[in-house]
């Protein structure tokens, strides 16, 4: 999960950025969101009201280059190679529950500490080869000194050590519990890969990967996947990635029948997409988290009080206009059916601008207060239009006597500005982790917060059912101490051709078929 935020120590200096585990994404996201990062890659369709086509080259527009394939290497590429490797489990991104994927079942030990796994049979690589354990633990040891495995792993990793204890079955074996384990065994960064070989439903011959950075890809005749009929996956016979960076382009190849999906569009791409009923706009719903960070050693934010009333001053139904129906309001850090998400929690704050006068007059709080607020000079996966975003938020603060002073920065500087106020972008991963760790887990900015003991009791913790309810009671005190004010989840817009069937806005196409 990736953070713009950096956090203020109570000896007031910036933690940097680059200590933070930094997710995507994709992480995307991303690693995007991984890129994100990062959602289910169904082994098995949702059974369709009409009897799946097969046939025919999916063409996919896409913001940036295919540059390698190798899914610890890079992230630019995910969305490619998420169509060649798979990964032992998944996350369906609807219940937050971990599934099988090239592991068929999974046993933990040591309260957490030791994960073992059984191997799916009849799994073959592109090349020929079965999938085993030695292929496993070769693929893992290869990505040790990624980047990629650092942001899922930690540095040091939090793998030991990976084992093969038979052809079937393999080994983690962890320095100590690390709650998000599962979870990032699924980002698609994790992959198995046996050299360019994968295992997924597309195959990548030699001489796929063009110099332009586009990429072609053939159907797996050999792939272990089926739908719910029993048929074999994929429907397709290929895939073409083409390297599309201007927004508007995408679109207009989209149109022209150039292309049938164009991935990754901005607000006003997807509102004009959405307008032509040729076209589908598939959002990837609650993409990234856009949030106000408030520096908690700045007076008089120092205190909670004033925090709160912050967070009572935001009108967030006037932001959501500037993303035109791609967007939710946030009551909490995470989405509902998030894992720790909690259902009591049913607003962070009520809109109430008498109230926050009250509260800053109750608190002894003169006014004016001078503050700068911070925002990103570019667009963002939370904020489409930054500058307007952080205009409305300051005529909000300004109802209650707060006078914010806006500066653009570098997304990545944000953390650093000095801002009393920052609107930051948190990409939503697989794991609660991957934004209360970032967001809450390394610095305790008012040298007071619970916040910081409960989320790093949560990183140690593998049960799934404690986990939640730890994450639970930080929602709660989240609420009161408003170091933060969860603002927007944002949506990944992405449009195809309405011939397409079965896309439902992840960035894999596996399952999905093209109507005649």
């Amino acid at each position: 999960m990736l953070s713009t935020r950096g956090s203020r120590r109570p000896d007031g200096r910036w933690a940097e950025v680059t200590r933070r585990r930094m997710r995507s994404s994709a992480l995307l996201i991303a690693i995007l969101m991984v890129i994100g990062a990062c959602t289910l890659t169904p082994s098995t369709a949702t059974p369709t009201p009409t009897p799946a086509i097969t046939g025919g080259t999916l063409r996919v527009a896409i913001a940036g280059e295919a540059t390698a394939l190798d899914p610890w290497a890079d992230e630019a590429s995910l969305v490619a190679t998420r169509q060649i490797f798979e990964t032992l489990v998944e996350v369906d991104p609807a219940t937050s529950r971990i599934g099988p994927r090239l592991a068929s079942s999974w046993a933990m030990a040591n309260d957490g500490a030791s994960w073992t796994f059984t191997l799916r049979e009849g799994v073959l690589f592109h090349d020929g080869s079965a999938l085993d354990a030695s292929a496993v633990v070769a693929s893992f040891e290869r990505g040790r000194t990624t980047h990629a495995y650092r942001t899922l792993f930690g540095d040091p990793s939090a793998i030991l050590s990976v084992q093969a204890l038979d052809p079937r079955t393999v080994r983690f074996d962890l320095r100590a519990p690390f709650g998000p384990f599962l979870a990032h065994l699924a980002s698609p960064q994790a992959a198995i890969a046996r050299g360019s070989a994968g295992t997924g439903p597309f195959v990548a011959s030699a001489g796929a990967l063009a110099p332009d950075g586009g990429l072609t890809l053939r159907r797996n005749d050999s792939y272990w996947g089926r739908d719910g009929a029993g048929k074999q996956l994929p429907y397709l016979d290929g895939l073409v990635f083409r390297p599309v960076p201007d927004a508007t382009s995408r679109l207009a190849e989209l149109r022209a029948g150039r292309v049938d999906a164009a991935l990754d569009l901005p607000v006003a791409q997807a509102s004009s997409a959405r307008s032509d009923p040729t076209l589908v706009v598939s959002p990837r719903k609650d993409a990234a988290l856009a949030s106000l960070g408030i520096d908690a050693t700045a007076t008089p934010f120092d205190r909670a009080e004033p925090r709160r009333a912050v967070a009572m001053a935001v009108n967030r139904n006037a932001l959501a206009a500037v993303y035109a129906g791609t967007s939710r309001p946030a009551m909490q850090v995470v989405p509902p059916g998030s894992l720790g998400y909690d259902d009591s929690v049913v607003e962070f704050s009520a809109l109430d601008v008498d109230a926050a006068r009250k509260v800053l007059a109750d608190a002894h709080v003169p006014t004016p207060i001078s503050a700068d607020l911070a925002y990103p000079n570019v667009p963002t996966a939370g904020y489409p239009d930054p500058q307007r975003i952080a205009q409305s938020i300051a005529a909000d603060l300004a109802k209650i006597g707060v006078i914010a002073r806006l500066r653009s920065v570098e997304p990545s500087a944000l953390g650093v500005s000095g801002a009393t106020f920052t609107l930051d972008t948190t990409a939503l991963g697989l794991d609660p982790d991957d934004v209360f760790w970032p967001l809450y887990g390394l610095d305790d900015p008012s040298g007071a917060s619970l916040i910081v003991g409960l989320v790093r009791k949560a990183r140690a913790e593998a049960d799934p059912t404690k986990r939640a309810e730890l994450y639970k009671q930080v929602s709660k005190i989240a609420r009161t101490d408003a170091l933060r004010v969860p603002l927007l989840f944002a949506d990944k817009p992405n449009a195809t051709t309405a011939r397409l069937v079965g896309y439902s806005g992840i960035e894999y196409f596996g399952t999905v078929w093209l109507r005649p």
